[in-house]
């Protein structure tokens, strides 16, 4: 484990860890953000659970690499697949093995960070990778929906690059807020329309649920979202069943 945690700190200083704070914007709001690989390793604040969980996936990679065949990725909506979705993933995926790479808090930086690390991906060969990221460059005004679109595409070609043989779920950015006057609303929006053409519907199919999760007003009920954000037990069935359309498409 030692060397696993050394080859992790090396990647951190040769492999793109910027000062969020020294980054400058560039064709458009939050572009070097949204693009720049970034890592949390280190972090301090109520992010100092990042080094540690990821730790804890990279230990998971190596005891079950021959196992693992979907691959979840994304911020805490799917970081919670392990807290909230437990007891759906366990129902709705019982003869697979799980390597969930969801972190609270993540932007697209973290996430390309996460998808270009070799102590992971030279290990497994996943059949199935769920996609969803996007929703706190937005939310916490970071970036803009052109640059959160440039993150997400360097994150689709590290996926495709180091698990050539998966299938690639894109899911659209979750609804937030109450209802369609929430100020995120509009830039997620622009998101969702565009992120379609990422998708060819063979190696990398675009699938959204978002009409699932909101009332026919595009309110969102408390009973599918308590805090209009992060999706309720029943949230996470509706996802599971999207994704289990295609787990042996």
């Amino acid at each position: 484990m030692k060397k696993i945690i050394s080859s992790i700190l090396t990647a951190l200083f040769i492999g793109g860890c910027c000062n969020l704070s020294q980054c400058k914007t560039e064709l458009g709001k939050g572009y070097t953000l949204a693009t720049t690989p970034a890592s949390e390793f280190y972090a301090t604040n109520w992010r100092k659970f990042w080094g540690p969980r990821y730790l804890e996936k990279v230990k998971f990679t190596y005891e079950n690499a021959d196992k693992i065949d979907i691959v979840f990725v994304g911020d805490s909506i799917t970081h919670f697949w392990d807290t909230t979705g437990k007891e759906v993933a366990a129902e709705k995926f019982p003869n697979h093995t799980i390597l969930n790479l969801g972190f609270s808090g993540d932007r697209t930086q973290q996430t390309i960070w996460t998808t270009s690390q070799k102590e992971i991906w030279s290990k497994i060969n996943p059949k199935l990778i769920t996609l969803m990221i996007g929703t706190n460059n937005i939310g916490w005004s970071e970036s803009d929906a052109a640059s959160t679109l440039a993150g997400t595409k360097i994150i689709l070609d590290n996926l495709r690059k180091n698990a050539p043989n998966a299938k690639i779920l894109l899911f659209a950015i979750f609804p937030r807020g109450k209802d369609a006057t929430d100020k995120f609303r509009p830039q997620i929006d622009i998101v969702n329309k565009a992120l379609p053409q990422f998708a060819d519907g063979e190696n990398i199919i675009f699938v959204n649920i978002n009409d699932k999760l909101m009332n026919a007003d595009r309110t969102i009920f408390k009973e599918m979202m308590p805090d209009f954000l992060h999706p309720a037990k029943q949230g996470y069935v509706i996802w599971a069943d999207a994704i289990n359309q295609y787990i042996n498409w």
